[in-house]
């Protein structure tokens, strides 16, 4: 897990990478990197890494809510790496519109190497449509593939960093992550 502070300098974010997409897939038996957990919160894909929270400089791609992380980044994968259709159309993909759009929109129109960005995962959230909302402010193709969702609790929405701070339990993780430093 990756510690940060928000701007008042209140509290420990409960974000999991970023991980360089190649680096990650490259090692997933032998490696350290925890697996998202089968839990609901939001991801994200970068164009860079970060520290802490993400943020513009990190160019954030698509961000994004589930109610099973591990399932939902994984279509998101299948659709970002090219197994996805030949047509570029919206409607057009397997499993994930988003990774779909990243594909075609993204990595196939600017020659970029799909293994070459980052992702992450924030779970829990006090407030999964706040925290997705916040990061649609920053995400490049928000407006392309995830819509905004109305948070009927909270106006304006909650800040990123109380949202995803690591106060409430995060269940669902496995041993390496809970014992590793790694971040």
């Amino acid at each position: 897990m990756r510690e940060a502070r928000s701007e008042n300098g209140a509290t420990a974010l409960s974000w999991v990478g970023p991980f360089k997409i190649g680096d990650y897939l490259a090692k997933v038996i032998g490696g350290q990197n925890p697996r998202p957990p089968d839990a609901p919160g939001i991801y994200i894909v970068s164009e860079r890494t970060w520290k802490g929270l993400p943020d513009r400089v990190s160019n954030l791609l698509y961000a994004g809510q589930a109610p099973y992380l591990r399932y939902r980044i994984g279509q998101l994968l299948c659709d970002l790496l090219g197994f996805t259709s030949d047509d570029p159309a919206d409607g057009e993909a397997y499993e994930h519109r988003g990774g779909h759009l990243l594909w075609h929109r993204y990595c196939v129109a600017r020659g970029v190497e799909p293994m070459n960005l980052y992702f992450a995962w924030c779970a829990p959230c006090k407030c999964t449509d706040c925290a997705l909302n916040r990061l649609l402010e920053m995400t490049l193709f928000a407006s392309a593939c995830t819509p905004q969702r109305r948070c009927d609790k909270h106006e304006p929405a909650l800040d990123l960093a109380y949202n995803c701070s690591a106060s409430a339990t995060l269940p669902g993780l496995s041993a390496r992550l809970l014992y590793s430093d790694k971040s």
